[in-house]
C-alpha cells in the first residue's frame, strides 16, 4: 500500500455496538466466552515485533506498511513525518520513503481489523459463577458474566459484548483522531501564515511609509506648479485687463478735453451777436453731434475663477448643516440701499431705485460657533441680490443692519443696472469676478481667524476674511433678495 492511499481518511461515523439487553437473545456472546481463552492464547503466540508498534511500542493503531515494508501506527507515523524536512526516513531502517501528504487526512479508507493484545490478568472471572465478564453495563461501565447480567440488579440494564463495544468506540476515537487532525493541520498553516506575515510585517509597513513619503512630494510639486502657473495666470489676465482699464480711461480723457472743448466752443458761439452767429455756425452742430455720438463704454473686469485642486474635498472634512431660524418675518431694512449709497460716486448721485428690492427675508442660523473647523453650503440659485456670511449676535438684533457695523463678514452680490457686483465687508470692498450662480461654501476657522467663500460649482476662492480676531459668538447668515 502507498502513503497516498493509507493518507485518504474513510468516511461515516462509526456503527453505535448493538446493545442487547438480555445475553441470551445473542447466542454467539456465548461462544465468544468459551473462545476467548483460545484467542487469547493465540495471540500471545504471536511475536512482539508483528503486534507492536516501533514508534510507540504499544499496538497498532490504523498500522500502515510503507514502502521498504515496515510497518507502524499511521497517526504515530504522521506525527514523526509532519515536520520531517525535506525527506521522510523509515524509523526502523532509515530508508528514504515517499513523504505523506498531510493537508489530506491520515486515514484508510476502510478501516482495517485491528488486533490488540488483552493481558490474561484483564479477563476477570467472576468468583460467584466462575466464568469470565464478556459483558459491561452501560448503566454503571460494570463487567458482568453472563449469569450476572441476568441478575435482578442488571436485568432491567442494557448490556453489550466487551469486544464489541471496545471496537466501537475505537472507530469513534479514530473518527475524534481524524477531525483532530484536520483542525490541527488547518491551525498549523493558519499558523505559518500568520508567522509569514509577522516576518512581513515590519517590511511591508516601512515599504509603505516610503512609499508615502514619496508621493506627497509629488502633490506638494504639483500644488507648488498650481499655485505658480495659477498666480502667473492671475497676474498675465489681470495685467491685460489693467492695459484695457488705463487705454480705456485715456479714451475717456481724451473724450472729456473733446467734450470739454466743444462746450466751451458752443458757449463762445451762443454770446455772438445774430448776425455773426449765423455767419460763423458753420459745421460746430455737426462737430457737436459726432463728438457725443462715439462715447467710450467702461470696463466691467473680471478674473476667470480657477480650480484649486482639492479643495472642495478638504473643507468636506469640516461639514455641517445648518438650520435656520424662520421666527424672523420680513424685513425693510436698508441693506441693499445702503451698498448702493456706498458705490455711488460724485458724479453719479442719483443711483437707480428700485423699492423691491428693499424687502427680503433675513434669516440666521439656529448655531452659534465660538471654536473649531466648520464649512456648509448655500445654495443661491440665479438670484440677482443675495447676502452670505457670518456675523455677531447683537448685529441681527438690529433694526438698520449697516454694512459698516463691526464683527460681520458678509458676502454680497447687487444688481446696479445691468451688472451684478459682489463685496465684502469689514471694510466694503469689491471683487471683480464672475457672479457664483448655484452652490456657495462657507468656511470658517474660528482660532485662526478665517472665514472663506467657495465656489462649489467650480471649486475655487472668491475670498477670505484673514487675520480676523474672534472674542464673540458668531451666526450664519443668509439672506435672499428678488430674483
Amino acid at each position: 500500500m502507498t502513503h497516498g492511499q493509507w493518507a485518504e481518511v474513510y468516511g461515516g461515523s462509526p456503527l453505535a455496538p448493538h446493545s442487547c439487553s438480555n445475553p441470551e437473545e445473542n447466542p454467539e456472546s456465548q461462544q465468544q466466552e468459551h473462545c476467548c481463552v483460545n484467542t487469547d492464547c493465540a495471540i500471545m503466540q504471536r511475536s512482539p515485533s508483528e503486534s507492536t508498534c516501533f514508534i510507540c511500542t504499544d499496538c497498532f493503531t490504523d498500522p500502515v506498511t510503507i514502502s521498504c515494508g515496515h510497518r507502524f501506527c499511521s497517526p504515530c507515523l504522521c506525527l514523526l513525518w509532519e515536520d520531517a524536512q525535506p525527506s521522510a526516513c523509515c524509523p526502523t531502517c532509515r530508508t528514504v520513503s515517499q513523504k505523506m501528504d498531510f493537508k489530506s487526512t491520515i486515514f484508510p479508507n476502510k478501516p482495517k481489523p485491528v488486533v490488540y493484545q488483552l493481558q490474561t490478568s484483564a479477563m476477570q472471572v467472576c468468583r460467584s459463577h466462575q466464568q469470565l465478564k464478556n459483558f459491561i453495563c452501560e448503566t454503571d461501565k460494570s463487567l458482568l458474566c453472563l449469569l450476572c447480567s441476568q441478575s435482578p440488579g442488571h436485568a432491567t440494564h442494557r448490556h453489550c459484548p466487551v469486544k464489541e463495544a471496545a471496537e466501537y468506540y475505537r472507530e469513534f476515537l479514530l473518527m475524534q483522531m481524524k477531525s483532530i487532525w484536520k483542525n490541527k493541520q488547518k491551525n498549523k498553516r493558519n499558523l505559518n501564515r500568520e508567522t509569514n506575515i509577522i516576518r512581513a510585517w515590519e517590511g511591508f509597513v516601512n515599504l509603505q511609509m516610503v512609499m508615502i513619503r514619496a508621493e506627497y512630494p509629488k502633490v506638494y510639486q504639483y500644488l507648488h506648479e498650481e499655485k505658480q502657473k495659477h498666480l502667473e495666470t492671475l497676474a498675465k489676465e489681470s495685467k491685460i485687463i489693467f492695459q484695457h482699464l488705463k487705454r480705456s480711461e485715456a479714451r475717456m480723457a481724451e473724450r472729456g478735453i473733446l467734450l470739454k472743448e466743444m462746450y466751451e466752443e458752443l458757449k463762445k458761439m451762443c454770446h455772438k451777436a445774430d448776425v455773426a452767429l449765423l455767419q460763423d455756425l458753420g459745421d460746430i452742430i455737426k462737430r457737436s453731434e459726432l463728438v457725443q455720438l462715439y462715447m467710450p463704454q467702461p470696463v466691467n473686469p473680471q478674473l476667470s475663477a480657477w480650480s484649486i485642486t482639492g479643495m472642495s474635498e478638504r473643507l468636506n472634512f469640516f461639514r455641517v448643516y445648518i438650520t435656520l431660524d424662520h421666527k424672523i418675518g420680513s424685513y425693510h431694512v436698508p441693506l441693499f440701499e445702503d451698498l448702493r449709497r456706498l458705490q455711488g460716486s460724485p458724479d453719479y448721485p442719483n443711483m437707480p431705485h428700485n423699492p423691491a428690492s428693499s424687502e427680503y427675508a433675513p434669516s440666521w442660523g439656529a448655531q452659534t460657533f465660538t471654536s473649531g473647523k466648520h464649512y456648509w453650503e448655500v445654495d443661491v440659485g440665479n438670484s440677482c441680490n443675495w447676502v452670505i456670511g457670518l456675523c455677531r449676535e447683537s448685529w441681527t438684533r438690529r433694526n438698520d443692519m449697516r454694512l459698516d457695523s463691526e464683527g460681520i463678514f458678509l458676502l454680497l452680490c447687487v444688481k446696479v443696472d445691468d451688472h451684478f457686483n459682489l463685496f465684502s465687508t469689514s471694510p466694503l470692498l469689491p471683487h471683480y469676478i464672475q457672479r457664483p450662480q448655484g452652490f456657495l461654501g462657507v468656511f470658517l476657522d474660528y482660532e485662526c481667524g478665517t472665514v472663506s467663500f467657495i465656489n462649489v460649482a467650480k471649486s475655487s476662492l472668491i475670498c477670505s476674511f484673514l487675520s480676523c480676531f474672534f472674542c464673540f459668538p458668531l451666526r450664519p447668515f443668509i439672506c435672499y433678495g428678488p430674483k
